[in-house]
């Protein structure tokens, strides 16, 4: 199974790139999958999933009730925001100003696996995050 674990830091340079950690990067090679970038519906960080993820949120859109409300706001609210993320032979890739100002990004970055997708938070909201999570947990 192809999973994104652990935390790296990075940072957002001065041409509004952002460099995918090697261990990630290695990660998305072998799914030999597209990536896709959105804003988090739960917090203010950027998650990126790989396409299996995005294809079976569509095949769970399709399969609820097609006159639903509730599931064409979900899918307006996921889909509408996704973005396709072309990484460079150097793995990174370009970050566009209204993803920095949605996640608050202006250099200092850290990424958090979560298992099946990744997210990308200004680092210290992102450590706020992760201490939380810890506190909550116990």
């Amino acid at each position: 199974m192809i999973m994104f674990l652990s935390s790296f830091e990075g940072i957002l340079d001065s041409k509004n790139r952002i460099s995918i950690p090697s261990t990630f990067r290695n990660t998305i090679s072998l799914s030999k999958e597209n990536v896709y970038l959105f804003r988090s519906l739960k917090y203010s960080c950027l998650e990126v999933h790989l396409s299996s993820k995005i294809n079976s949120l569509v095949k769970s859109f399709d399969e609820k009730d097609f006159f639903s409300k509730k599931n064409d706001h979900f899918k307006t609210a996921i889909l509408s925001e996704l973005e396709e993320v072309t990484i460079d032979k150097d793995g990174r890739f370009t970050l566009r100003e209204t993803h920095q100002t949605f996640s608050k990004i202006k250099k200092d970055i850290i990424f958090i696996g979560k298992g099946n997708h990744f997210e990308i938070w200004k680092k210290s909201l992102g450590e706020s995050h992760k201490l939380n999570s810890r506190k909550k947990f116990k």
